[in-house]
């Protein structure tokens, strides 16, 4: 097997590096130099976790509702009628800036002097700005094309046929069915140069049996027969571990729900090489002839 092109990710390190691609499909690479979060804002907000994300729109309006209050108390309260004497300032200043913000406007607290006007009118001119910029914020976070495509926890070494194979499972974990699903497969394998001080990677690509099928509704083992051509022919399973081999995996699919190409990579290291068991089976038929897939048990493992 012809020895593959640095897929972009350097062939040549100082010490030993951990996996390149995590398991959750992010690189394991810290940029410097790059463009900082708060300068790549839009996508900084649209990668958050969406509890963080939640959490930043709360803190975004309790912050901006109470600086605008701060405004209306240094300006003057009593220019704002209809505050309950009964009500601390600062907490009727608050709920008249939301108000405003909001543009909701109940009508029980208004301004009445030139600069709580005026900054009222501001207030809900940022209000409007505020809520349309969040708008296309969650939008562009559920529009996003996106795969939920599972992987086995292993990938395994195992007898196949009259020799060996590696093999690992995915499955689609939404409803939707991906249609021209496509498989990319690059194995990574560290050595030592001649002056034993760096380690250089190589990068192969991987022929599987099947790497293309035009329906995924069900599981898929990917099967990589190991043959005299093969990158890890030869290779016991300490070998593999030791030398860092990692296999980086990219899957294209046509998602017929968002009628777009999705893209989702994974990646297989270290501890996750295990070799002389097999994958149990996790579809069957019942009794009505329709077949019932356990997606909870993609990893599900037998010895031999």
């Amino acid at each position: 097997m012809k020895e593959s092109v640095d897929p972009g990710l350097g062939t040549s390190f100082r010490k030993s590096v951990k996996r390149v691609l995590n398991e959750d499909g992010t690189f394991n690479i810290k940029r410097v130099g790059a463009v900082s979060k708060f300068r790549d804002f839009y996508k900084y907000l649209i990668d958050l976790p969406i509890y963080k994300f939640g959490g930043f729109l709360i803190m975004a309006f309790v912050g901006m509702n109470s600086a605008f209050a701060i405004g209306y108390l240094l300006i003057g309260i009593e220019q704002l009628d209809g505050l309950q004497p009964s009500q601390h300032p600062f907490i009727g200043a608050l709920y008249f800036s939301s108000q405003t913000f909001t543009t909701v406007g109940y009508g029980a607290i208004s301004p009445h002097g030139n600069g709580a006007s005026i900054l009222a009118a501001f207030e809900a001119f940022v209000g409007l700005i505020s809520f349309s910029m969040a708008t296309g914020l969650i939008y562009g976070r559920f529009s996003r094309p996106s795969s939920k495509i599972g992987f086995s926890h292993n990938v395994i070494v195992t007898p196949y046929k009259e020799g060996k194979a590696m093999m690992f499972k995915m499955v689609n974990k939404r409803n939707s069915i991906l249609l021209n699903c496509k498989v990319h497969i690059t194995l990574s394998i560290a050595h030592e140069d001649a002056t034993h001080e760096n380690l250089l990677r190589q990068y192969y690509t991987i022929p599987l049996e099947v790497d293309f099928v035009r329906y995924f509704p069900l599981t898929w083992t990917l099967v990589h027969v190991i043959d005299e051509q093969s990158p890890i022919n030869g290779l016991s399973l300490d070998d593999l571990q030791d030398r860092g081999s990692e296999l980086l995996i990219l899957i294209e699919a046509f998602d017929e729900t968002y009628s777009q190409m999705v893209i989702q990579k994974h990646s297989y290291a270290e501890h996750q090489w295990l070799e002389n068991v097999k994958f149990k089976r996790n579809f069957a038929a019942n009794e009505s002839g329709r077949i019932i897939l356990d997606i909870n048990g993609l990893s599900d493992l037998e010895e031999l």
